[in-house]
């Protein structure tokens, strides 16, 4: 008889209390496990966010920074001039102004290559749009500093027809990178359609394909502001920007001295909007950010995906006489 009861399983009331501490922790590790991943989740995508303003910051900015750059080995030619300044438009004089200074810009909008090489209708809080024009020389190589004769969409800018007689004289070539913003689809992990804004650009190696390419997705806006000297006044000696202003507002100054006010921008503002492109956000708290225009953005709380203003102000270097 002992030998029986020794041998007995387990009461009703025993397994009840084992799956109940069984169940409890089951639940905390499950807990755990998604606090977890949705922490990894959340880091990755700060991480994705700040490497995304960081290098499409960069990529525009080294653009920026050789706007109106000639290279100095080759003396000025008959069709170029490009000393402290002064410009000379070989890609569409007289048609196009766009082509008159290393810079342009296009306000709530971008460059329209379909429209002969134009900005687009202004819209109103809508991302603008750059021209950033230059010359180079295959001598520098194909990811020079300086500048390099392929565009930004690692097309040669010799099959540019303004370059043709240039490239057959073995002269720096007319290069023209348009920087904007289009929308783009990303797939995620788990299989949803995302769409975002990406930024873009079109260059003048192809002018046959008049659509912006995508390069960087997540950059939802895009404002630019430039920094013009001696807006109000004749002293070119003095290149310090006074104010920073739109692109309407530059193409509303008068030209100075001889220099249009496109050639007498000495540094442009950027500002870019980056978003996650996945959820990026614990728990369900309002969030606000502040946008490029300045504007307090209060997002939905069920809008887990993360904005982060990134901002920098570049030196056209080609637009300074180097007298300050």
């Amino acid at each position: 008889m002992n030998q029986i009861q020794s041998q007995r399983g387990v009461t009703l009331v025993e397994l009840m209390v084992g799956l109940t501490i069984g169940l409890v922790l089951s639940l905390a590790a499950s807990s755990i496990y998604l606090a977890t991943t949705e922490t990894s989740r959340a880091t990755k995508a700060h991480g994705d966010i700040n490497e995304t303003g960081k290098l499409a910051l960069d990529m525009v900015g080294r653009e920026i920074e050789k706007a109106g750059f000639y290279p100095a080995q080759y003396p000025t030619d008959a069709t170029t001039d490009k000393v402290n300044g002064q410009y000379t438009n070989i890609k569409a004089p007289g048609v196009n102004s766009i082509y008159n200074a290393g810079l342009y810009g296009c306000d709530g909008s971008h460059y329209d290559a379909s429209a002969g090489g134009t900005c687009e209708a202004t819209q109103a809080g809508k991302p603008d749009g750059i021209i950033i024009n230059y010359f180079a020389t295959e001598e520098f190589g194909t990811s020079s500093f300086l500048g390099n004769s392929n565009d930004c969409n690692r097309n040669p800018a010799s099959s540019d027809t303004a370059n043709t007689a240039r490239a057959a004289a073995k002269l720096p070539i007319f290069v023209s990178n348009r920087f904007g913003l289009v929308d783009s689809n990303y797939t995620d992990p788990d299989g949803n359609t995302i769409t975002a804004h990406s930024l873009a650009c079109h260059g003048n190696g192809v002018e046959a394909n008049t659509a912006l390419q995508p390069l960087l997705m997540g950059v939802e806006d895009l404002v630019f502001r430039y920094g013009v000297y001696a807006a109000g006044g004749t002293d070119t000696t003095v290149q310090s920007p006074d104010q920073f202003l739109t692109a309407a507002q530059v193409n509303a100054l008068t030209t100075i001295s001889g220099l249009n006010p496109w050639q007498r921008v000495s540094a442009v503002k950027v500002c870019m909007l980056v978003r996650s492109l996945q959820s990026a956000r614990i728990g369900d708290a309002t969030r606000t950010y502040v946008d490029c225009r300045g504007n307090s953005k209060t997002q939905p709380v069920t809008d887990h995906t993360v904005y982060k203003r990134f901002e920098r102000i570049y030196a056209v270097r080609n637009n300074l006489t180097g007298t300050l």
